[in-house]
């Protein structure tokens, strides 16, 4: 095509390796040098699950002959100084990852790193080696993706596309501005061209996803001359773990870096040690704290020593087996704008008060005791019980002529009538209809 190699990441490649240094060992190109001889390549194809297809590949195929579901990350590679066109790839020309433990493979198209050293064999055969891959080559400094086709790797692409793959071969760094990088990347993956990188910090380690899910490993920066919004106390040093999913929006261009914000990523948890975290409340309601109360916790906002701050639109503890234990020195504090439901089959609260509709006001007038309930249905039996004698007496009461005082037998049967059936309300049990004593409400002196 008339394009210089001679720089960009073939004039990388040449510089690492030339292809007249190789020979041929069981079909695949091998290097004279031996073990632990680094090759950058360009991925061509990769086994992530046992589907039937993939993008006219038989993946059913390549996952059976590879090893089953030990196949998983199995990539297949092409030389970056000469790409094969369209989606071919040679099944002699794979890889497997070289970290067992750190799944980070690789998108089509990327650029990884190979060498070659012993595979499973090596007990029968010392020389028996296979090519192993490093995670993707940092091409464009994005967390999205590093892909960089080759330069013939499809014909059929629009002029625009064709430039950018000619401008990406030469070592052109390409910032997006449109919706798509237009590389391809894979089936299914789905480049959210929208995502920035996170600003880093002296001596930061930071992890990030590729869709704005991220672990910073970072600390105070005071000073910054780009600030952040968890430095504001504290010293320089001072410890801070931040795990985010999912960013927020920003006006500024897409590969300009940002910082977390816990107001507005979609669900983050802050580790902290000495800084002061600017979350805004959901609900700032603390009306059972007051003069009668302990002194209520330090807003959200305003607390500058260590604590874990857990936001999103929503949060879940579920203990399957066993129990939710929530234990603190001082205060527990639960506060809503709607409702806060209890359901259970019993529900225990000691205390040495418990203030019932709000802890405000003076007690004996507008805070007053409640009521022992059976003390008070004793009582009650007692006073109603000696009104019924009071009224047969009345009901059987003469004037000095020794007749019966009309008014006082009418008075005297309607109070026995009534002391009657106020003892039978009396006479329940808390289990029976009409009680007046609650079955699941119990106080204790």
């Amino acid at each position: 095509m008339g394009i210089d190699i001679s720089f960009g990441t073939v004039g990388m490649n040449n510089v690492v390796y030339t292809t007249s240094n190789t020979q041929q060992l069981n079909g695949a190109p091998q290097f004279n040098s031996g073990l632990g001889t680094i090759i950058p390549a360009r991925v061509k194809y990769i086994i992530l699950d046992n589907s039937e297809e993939v993008n006219g590949i038989n993946n059913k195929h390549l996952f059976n002959q590879f090893g089953d579901w030990s196949s998983i990350g199995t990539i297949f590679w092409e030389y970056i100084d000469n790409p094969i066109t369209g989606s071919a790839f040679s099944q002699k020309q794979y890889a497997t990852p070289i970290f067992p433990n750190i799944k980070n493979y690789p998108l089509v198209n990327e650029i990884i790193y190979l060498v070659q050293l012993p595979n499973s064999n090596i007990q029968l055969n010392l020389s028996s080696n296979s090519y192993y891959y490093f995670p993707p080559l940092n091409m464009w400094n994005s967390q999205i993706h590093n892909a960089i086709p080759g330069y013939d790797n499809n014909p059929t692409n629009n002029i625009n596309q064709q430039v950018d793959y000619q401008e990406a071969f030469q070592g052109a760094v390409r910032q997006i501005t449109d919706d798509s990088s237009e590389i391809y990347l894979g089936k299914t993956f789905s480049e959210r061209i929208e995502t920035h990188p996170l600003l880093p910090y002296e001596g930061d380690i930071i992890y990030e996803g590729r869709w704005g899910n991220s672990i910073r490993l970072g600390s105070t920066v005071n000073n910054a001359f780009i600030p952040n919004n968890w430095s504001s106390t504290g010293s320089n040093g001072d410890p801070l773990t931040i795990i985010r999913n999912g960013q927020a929006e920003y006006l500024t261009d897409v590969w300009i870096p940002v910082v977390e914000d816990i107001n507005n990523d979609l669900s983050s948890i802050y580790l902290t040690s000495n800084q002061i975290i600017p979350l805004f409340a959901s609900s700032p309601n603390n009306f059972s704290f007051s003069s009668n109360t302990s002194t209520p916790p330090t807003n959200v906002n305003q607390y500058s020593s260590n604590q874990i701050v857990l936001n999103s639109g929503r949060l879940v503890f579920n203990a399957k087996t066993d129990s939710i234990i929530a234990l603190a020195n001082k205060s527990i504090q639960l506060s809503c704008r709607e409702t806060v439901g209890v359901d259970a089959s019993k529900i225990a609260l000691t205390a040495d008060k418990i203030y019932l509709g709000s802890s405000e006001g003076t007690e004996g007038t507008s805070l007053q005791s409640a009521v022992l309930g059976e003390n008070l249905i004793q009582q009650l039996s007692s006073l109603v019980t000696s009104l019924k004698s009071l009224a047969t007496s009345v009901t059987n009461a003469v004037d000095s002529t020794g007749a019966p005082i009309s008014d006082f037998i009418v008075v005297g049967t309607s109070l026995k009538a009534t002391c009657d059936d106020i003892l039978k309300v009396l006479d329940k049990s808390p289990k029976d209809n009409g009680s007046l004593l609650s079955n699941k409400i119990k106080i204790r002196q």
